[in-house]
């Protein structure tokens, strides 16, 4: 799902709460006064749907209306849908209303979350990110309602919806950083985000950053043993990242330290596998790979490796043991098919050879040196 839908179930989640806003039309010829701003008739004017219900049923709605109606219904509506028609008047009124409309907002959105009504909290702090995208309190408290409620779908088994409002939580927290880089709580969260996302070196790099800016000694004490807890996560994700560019003394530095503290971990094993097989090393990389096996790691990938490097070592029979295996778990990866094809033409076993290159054909004919395989059986078989 791309962002794009995400945001969409954020936005729609909103949209829906439209029908706790109701709207007044002013009696033609009238108009209502807010500091310098004239509400014209044609305006139509909010008001939070249970208050007009409690003004009609005590009959005071002929009577002249309250402006503080009329504002907690602005504030609401600008809350429920961030494109509305009149949010540009709306705004106006606001501000005409109180000069320090973004206090009131966020006073009122603290109320509603400490009475745990986290709806009415969520959009208030919505309201007040639209008005201001530069207010970091109304922008780091709309972020954390979004978590909430993030975190209260997923609780209720829709994590596709969680994580939605878990992502755009997230961009509000990292839109702090870019007005404010030195908000220690935008760290303190965004390392927890980051950690759910298994993005393990963000966080540590995150956290660490916090502690360098926060004075509150609880909070600096428990991200100290975050970052502990995470620590082999994050150099086990560096290592990744060096073998994806190349660098493989580098991933072995990294992770060799954590095959003698995690000595379960199979995916460990076959890292270093890869590592070592990256620097040509296919004896150490076979050990490794060997006992990635052991520890019951059964990805398919671990298989196609082991058997390249028995290929590259002269085993070719050996190496078909392997490559069958891994068939055997996944028959549907054409690279291990196409090396046990060459491994089979090693062995002058020809019609072996160009069946398993064509099965690997059929499944990715988009692979250069497969179809470059193919096109030689076409000349020369």
């Amino acid at each position: 799902m791309i962002k794009g839908d995400k945001m969409k179930i954020v936005d729609d989640y909103f949209l829906k709460k439209v029908d706790r806003v109701s709207f007044v039309q002013l009696k033609k010829g009238t108009k209502i006064e807010i500091g310098n701003y004239t509400i014209k008739e044609d305006i139509p004017l909010p008001i939070v749907t249970t208050t007009l219900i409690e003004e009609i049923k005590e009959g005071h709605i002929e009577e002249e209306l309250k402006v503080s109606y009329i504002i907690d219904g602005a504030i609401y509506i600008l809350g429920i849908d961030i494109d509305f028609k009149h949010k540009n008047e709306y705004k106006k009124i606001l501000y005409n209303y109180n000069p320090d409309i973004e206090g009131y907002i966020l006073f009122k959105g603290f109320q509603f979350v400490k009475e745990d009504n986290l709806d009415s909290g969520a959009i208030f702090f919505r309201a007040l990110a639209g008005l201001n995208p530069e207010n970091i309190e109304g922008l780091f408290n709309y972020a954390l309602s979004l978590e909430n409620i993030g975190k209260n779908f997923i609780d209720l088994g829709h994590k596709d919806k969680g994580e939605a409002f878990l992502i755009e939580s997230t961009s509000q927290l990292e839109g702090i950083l870019d007005i404010d880089i030195n908000y220690p709580l935008a760290y303190y969260k965004l390392g927890y985000h980051y950690k759910y996302y298994e993005q393990f070196q963000k966080a540590k790099l995150i956290w660490e950053k916090y502690l360098t800016l926060d004075k509150e000694e609880e909070r600096v004490q428990e991200i100290r043993e975050q970052v502990e807890i995470i620590e082999d996560d994050a150099k086990f994700e560096e290592g990744i990242n060096y073998i994806t560019k190349g660098h493989y003394q580098e991933a072995l530095d990294n992770l060799i330290p954590l095959s003698y503290k995690h000595k379960k971990w199979w995916n460990i094993f076959y890292l270093v596998g890869l590592a070592y097989k990256g620097i040509g090393e296919y004896e150490e990389a076979i050990d490794y790979f060997y006992e990635a096996l052991n520890l019951e790691g059964t990805d398919v990938n671990i298989y196609n490796e082991l058997g390249i490097c028995l290929f590259s070592l002269g085993d070719i029979q050996e190496a078909i043991n392997i490559f069958n295996q891994g068939i055997d778990q996944d028959d549907t990866d054409y690279r291990i098919i196409f090396n046990r094809g060459l491994a089979y033409f090693k062995l002058g076993l020809v019609d072996k050879g160009k069946e398993d290159i064509k099965a690997a054909y059929i499944l990715n004919p988009n692979d250069r040196v497969v179809g470059n395989y193919m096109k030689q059986l076409e000349t020369y078989y």
